[in-house]
């Protein structure tokens, strides 16, 4: 019964379910969000330039110089896209001084990729406080997950989780456009980075995540961006081994996601953590398989405090 009703599911229940049995619940929020998914494909909040971006690099004859036209046809897009050239992410001796080497810093794929989570991060501030807290908490979490994986020596997972880490609430900003008043009080008084989508489960039937890894595949965002996000709250034992290969980069990149999460929500508190607070966040699953050490996160506090600081104003 579950493995017909799970083929009825796809590839609704596949974004998190990546080759694992379904459980009811799984079955459950695939019928939920199937019945709701129209509603939120047409909030795509990406600007026209944006989206010729997009289709433009996704050519595989795409040439360099025209990407470097249609970026400085719109200065404020140009002049965001120098600010993350020049940020701690993409750090180098130089500082970027053209719009041409901005791209070759950053590649072009990258670049149209983060041109649409920086559209969409702009469409936080129409939403109150709410939108505020998630916009900035997002940039943090992006900025958190790319040190912590560039720190590690992992430069294949730091380009997929800075993406991810902008784009893993998207599912939240859509469903504050939907204007639902459970929701927003449901957001309101989110007390941890963990605890809303257990609360929108019941709400709902689905979590943000699911809903936000379904439109961006919709959006034809490419794997696994929108695995990563949408397994991030419901990550399966077999993550990746199937549909993504047996790299173990999106199980990672989930990983080093989760632990960010935790991580920029800690570093918003008045106080800072006790040292085996962080300790334990280092060695849980998470950690691990992150490639962390037990004394990593407290080696790195400061620095991932700075890139945080950076990437929130940055992303404003």
């Amino acid at each position: 019964m579950l493995t017909a009703e799970r083929s009825q599911s796809h590839p609704l229940a596949d974004l998190w379910l990546d080759g694992s049995t379904p459980s009811e619940g799984d079955l459950a929020a695939a019928r939920s969000l199937a019945a709701r998914i129209g509603v939120f494909e047409g909030l795509r909040p990406f600007p026209a330039v944006v989206q010729e971006l997009v289709e433009y690099i996704g050519r595989p004859d795409f040439k360099v110089e025209r990407v470097r036209q249609m970026i400085e046809a719109d200065p404020a897009l140009a002049a965001r896209i120098m600010r993350v050239a020049n940020s701690v992410a993409f750090r180098a001796y130089e500082p970027c001084t053209s719009v041409s080497n901005a791209i070759v810093r950053i590649g072009a794929t990258n670049l149209a990729h983060l041109s649409m989570a920086m559209a969409a991060m702009t469409f936080f501030k129409d939403l109150g406080g709410a939108g505020t807290r998630i916009r900035d908490h997002s940039a943090g979490t992006a900025a958190v997950a790319r040190e912590l994986a560039f720190r590690m020596g992992r430069s294949v997972v730091a380009s997929r989780v800075l993406l991810a880490g902008l784009l893993h609430d998207i599912g939240k900003l859509l469903l504050l456009q939907t204007g639902e008043r459970d929701y927003v009080a449901l957001i309101n008084g989110e007390p941890s980075p963990n605890s809303a989508h257990k609360q929108e489960m019941k709400l709902l039937g689905f979590d943000h995540a699911m809903l936000g890894g379904h439109v961006l595949a919709r959006w034809n965002l490419p794997e696994p961006l929108p695995q990563i996000v949408g397994c991030h709250h419901q990550a399966k034992p077999t993550l990746g081994r199937t549909a993504i290969g047996n790299s173990g980069v999106v199980p990672m990149a989930i990983a080093t996601l989760r632990l960010a999460d935790t991580v920029d929500w800690l570093l918003s508190q008045a106080r800072d953590p006790e040292p085996t607070v962080l300790k334990n966040l280092a060695l849980s699953p998470d950690g691990v398989h992150a490639g962390l050490g037990e004394d990593t996160l407290i080696d790195l506090w400061e620095d991932l405090r700075t890139a945080r600081a950076e990437a929130r104003s940055l992303f404003r």
